[in-house]
């Protein structure tokens, strides 16, 4: 075999001493945007999930408290219904009680006469104090009936004085047993008209409309100042010669 079809043996190059090793390059740092990052993550979770429970919470309140208000508007307005109802008997006894006292002590109406319209008027206030002591009205309302049920005991009262009344001949007895009836009666009404106030406002506060009470209740007077003084005797004239 000739010299030249020997394979020659390929020699590593030669590194200069001189040559500078290659720089490193330090790893690329990756930024991570904001809110992709854990930390900031699960405060974000935290707060989603909170605010998710609030307007649950808030929700179920506003929803609880809707029906609680529509359950209330509801028992308001039928004890306003039956209360208005209630009213109506009440106007025949208020016309009666400004006439039928007088004409009996007066003479003018009998004794049977008169025993059987106070009894009828003792009834009336009855059957309203039973109408408002059996109500079960919700809790905005019952202050109003309080002070219902308070004017019409005050009545029944005033009642059974002039009941009284019917019992006696001595007409000065009878005088003074219907005076007292009617103070008594006429206390009873202010204490009425102000439960009739109490009771509209309810009413009104719940958007309701407001029944018209007895027209004769309004046109009744409050009760007299106690020790009221005499009304002062007319100045004669004197007479012309």
């Amino acid at each position: 075999m000739s010299p030249k079809s020997r394979a020659t043996p390929t020699r590593p190059p030669v590194r200069s001493k001189t040559a500078l090793p290659a720089p490193r390059v330090a790893p690329r740092r990756i930024q991570i945007p904001w809110h992709r990052r854990r930390p900031v993550q699960a405060l974000l979770t935290i707060i989603v999930v909170g605010l998710l429970v609030l307007g649950v919470t808030q929700g179920l309140s506003t929803w609880h408290h809707h029906q609680a208000t529509m359950k209330a508007k509801k028992g308001v307005k039928a004890f306003d219904a039956a209360y208005q109802t209630g009213l109506t008997p009440l106007s025949n006894f208020f016309t009666q009680v400004n006439n039928s006292p007088q004409q009996f002590v007066g003479g003018v109406m009998t004794q049977a006469t008169y025993a059987t319209q106070t009894a009828q008027w003792l009834a009336t206030f009855q059957a309203l104090r039973k109408q408002l002591s059996d109500a079960s009205p919700p809790k905005a309302i019952q202050g109003p009936r309080g002070l219902l049920v308070q004017a019409t005991d005050i009545f029944i009262d005033g009642v059974r004085e002039m009941q009284l009344a019917g019992t006696v001949s001595d007409t000065s007895l009878r005088k003074t047993l219907t005076d007292q009836g009617r103070n008594i009666i006429f206390h009873g009404t202010s204490v009425f008209k102000n439960a009739q106030i109490e009771e509209a406002k309810v009413v009104k506060s719940f958007h309701l409309t407001i029944g018209a009470p007895a027209s004769a209740l309004l046109q009744l007077p409050d009760a007299p100042a106690e020790n009221a003084p005499a009304a002062p005797a007319p100045t004669p004239v004197p007479s012309s010669s």
